[in-house]
């Protein structure tokens, strides 16, 4: 019987090619990502990443090698519902979420791609099979970009090849926002879709004036209005705000998504694999949206939601993040009039360029 045989957990920081801003990080000019790579002991490999802010990754690190590692260590790499299940009941007592669902999410990444190679199958396939084209939206973060240089960002992404749009709320005043995503509207036209991020910007009273404001513009979605967890109040602006919503970037447990489902306060589901625990509770919480009616997005890593949206049945977008993995990988993924296509490559399919990512490790 195959075994794992070997792991290998490495911190690299990736510059971004200029600062960005978001409502709820500020500023960002770096990235740290943990990359984990898994050997059987039949010589196939599986590696999976985690990208998050800078100075954050060492704490994954840890997790993964003094807990992660020694619970995957000599297990049969086929069985990634039993390892999942290991790591979560042997650290859940300091996690349930946080660190530990982004330490988690990275070793269940790489034990899906050691499957996947294994068996020579994309993961698409693997994990369902349902159409490898999903649309996409370019994910763009532009907070701190005056409406001009906001404007050409919106002409890049449809040039390459983008139908659908994001841009950032959560100016220091709603008339700022107002005046952005109208110069917005009024540039890219009523054909190009439109969403809007606010990152937590506002209080729930704050949030219901903006997306009533808001409505005018036919936003396919505002992502994110409040703080992530107040799920009473998401329900509130759902039924009240005129506005679909959109969120889940920052919940990280199939449970948080089973509230917030219940409560009635979204309309889309945006689980991120790298903040949730990793592909294995993705798909749960794309059939838990299933089963209740709901479309499932995504956010972040694109080159592996791209396959967990193409086996879902109901899929609607996949964000491309301005955090890509581009520069480092080879074959990047191609968006031609507004979809990605999932690749037929073993695995998540990404090969990376390890000589280069060395010049960025940091431990």
């Amino acid at each position: 019987m195959r075994k794992i045989d070997k792991i290998e957990t490495t911190l690299y920081r990736l510059p971004l090619p200029e600062a960005v801003e978001s409502a709820s990080s500020g500023v960002m000019t770096d990235i740290d990502m943990v990359m984990v790579r898994l050997w059987d002991s039949d010589g196939a490999e599986g590696c999976g990443y985690n990208p998050l802010f800078a100075n954050q990754g060492a704490a994954l690190v840890e997790i993964i090698n003094n807990v992660c590692a020694d619970i995957v260590m000599q297990e049969d790499p086929s069985r990634i519902e039993w390892i999942w299940h290991r790591m979560w009941r042997r650290l859940h007592y300091a996690g349930r979420g946080g660190p530990v669902s982004f330490a988690i999410a990275a070793v269940d990444t790489a034990l899906w791609d050691l499957k996947g190679n294994s068996l020579g199958q994309p993961l698409w396939r693997l994990l369902g099979g349902f159409n490898p084209e999903v649309r996409a939206y370019a994910g763009n973060i532009d907070l701190n970009f005056p409406i001009d240089k906001l404007l050409a960002g919106a002409d890049r992404s449809l040039a390459d090849g983008f139908k659908s749009i994001k841009m950032r709320l959560g100016k220091p005043t709603l008339r700022e926002d107002l005046s952005r995503v109208e110069a917005m509207r009024n540039h890219i036209g009523s054909d190009i879709e439109l969403m809007a991020d606010a990152n937590e910007a506002w209080r729930p009273d704050q949030a219901l004036r903006a997306l009533r404001a808001l409505r005018e513009f036919d936003l396919v979605w505002v992502e994110e209005p409040i703080q992530p967890d107040n799920f009473t109040a998401y329900a509130h602006l759902r039924n009240n705000g005129g506005v679909p919503l959109s969120a889940g970037e920052n919940l990280h447990t199939l449970a948080e998504f089973a509230a917030l489902i219940s409560a009635g306060g979204i309309d889309f589901p945006e689980p991120d694999l790298t903040t949730c625990g990793g592909i294995t509770p993705w798909m749960k919480i794309g059939h838990l949206a299933d089963a209740h009616g709901l479309p499932v997005t995504s956010h972040g890593v694109h080159d592996i939601h791209a396959h967990l949206l193409a086996a879902s049945p109901n899929n609607a977008y996949l964000e491309v993040h301005g955090f890509g993995m581009n520069p480092y990988i080879e074959h990047p993924l191609v968006i031609r009039d507004g979809i990605a296509t999932a690749p037929d490559r073993p695995g998540h399919g990404m090969e990376f360029n390890w000589s280069f990512l060395e010049k960025f490790r940091v431990s």
